[in-house]
Formats: C-alpha cells, sequence, structure tokens
C-alpha cells in the first residue's frame, strides 16, 4: 500500500501542538568556550547507543548556545528535578539573558562543562558528530561520565510543567 500525503499537509504550528502530546524530560544542556559558561534548555535529548555510550540533544538553530557547543566540542546534560527551584533555573535558562549562570550553583566535571547542582541525572559528553536538520543541529556524544541521584525529574507537557505524580 502506498500512501500520499499532500505537500504542506503539517505546517509548523500543527506540528509543535500535535508534539506537545509527547511527554519530555526537561534539560539545560550546557557547555564551556573559553572559560565562559554557555547553556540552554532543551526537551530534545536521548539516549542513542549503549555501546558506545552516546547521547544526543537537539537545539535550535538561533540558541545562543549551538554555536558554542559547535565550537567547544563538549556539552553536559543536566536533567531537571520536579522542584520548584528547577522550575525557575528552567525559566533562566529558557531566556536570552547574558548571565544565566549568575545564582546558580554550578561546577565544572570531568570535560569543563558546567554541571548544575541538584539534578536527577547529568551526563558529560564529547561531541562524535553534529548534523543540521532543518531548523536545528543534532549533537550526538560520546559519554564520558554519567551520575544519578534520588528524585522524581521535571516533566513537559502540553506546553506546562508536570510531576510525575500529575501525570499518573
Amino acid at each position: 500500500m502506498t500512501l500520499a500525503f499532500p505537500p504542506g499537509a503539517v505546517d509548523g504550528p500543527r506540528l509543535r501542538k500535535t508534539a506537545a502530546e509527547f511527554a519530555t524530560g526537561v534539560t539545560v544542556i550546557t557547555t564551556v568556550l573559553d572559560d565562559t559558561p554557555y547553556g540552554c534548555v532543551v526537551n530534545a535529548v536521548m539516549s542513542v547507543s549503549l555501546d558506545p555510550p552516546l547521547m544526543m540533544a537537539c537545539l535550535g538553530r538561533t540558541s545562543s548556545t549551538r554555536p558554542m557547543i559547535a565550537a567547544a566540542g563538549l556539552f553536559a546534560i543536566n536533567v531537571l528535578p520536579d522542584t520548584a527551584a528547577a522550575r525557575e533555573i528552567c525559566a533562566t535558562f529558557a531566556g536570552k539573558r547574558d548571565d544565566k549562570f549568575a545564582g546558580v550553583g554550578y561546577g565544572a566535571g570531568l570535560t569543563g562543562a558546567p554541571l548544575l547542582v541538584d539534578t536527577v541525572a547529568r551526563f558529560e559528553c564529547v561531541t562524535e558528530t553534529a548534523q543540521d536538520l532543518g531548523d536545528h543541529t543534532a549533537f550526538v556524544g560520546r559519554v564520558v561520565a554519567a551520575e544519578r541521584r534520588d528524585g522524581d525529574p521535571l516533566i513537559f507537557h502540553r506546553g506546562r510543567f508536570l510531576g510525575l505524580a500529575e501525570t499518573g
């Protein structure tokens, strides 16, 4: 059976609304370049491979953090917990401020990438490949360090934050 779809059947607004049905975790992707930390909120993150250990993060082409990751060749994925403080951190890193790290607890990881405190998981990655895909760039990184802590992750669904208790 051959399915034919008319050109333009799915536009950006329709795709965004439909994709909002897919619940995602909330992460802050960070990197460092010339001793300056950079970061942004990303929900397009996934585990790609266990052997070798690979993670992927997709950043919009308009993200000011995207070219910094490309230049640095490394990034960290910080999985935010379901806390009020994490929601504030998310709002900060989703914005366009230059001082996103002001007042945010973090330290340098093995690669030098900023690791946020009070996360439920963190992955440090060295970029293996980057691919421009539509209006995003997919960075696939080899995981060189990973850790997890107890706690529930912050969830994003239908344009709002949810805790796991709210999703069940």
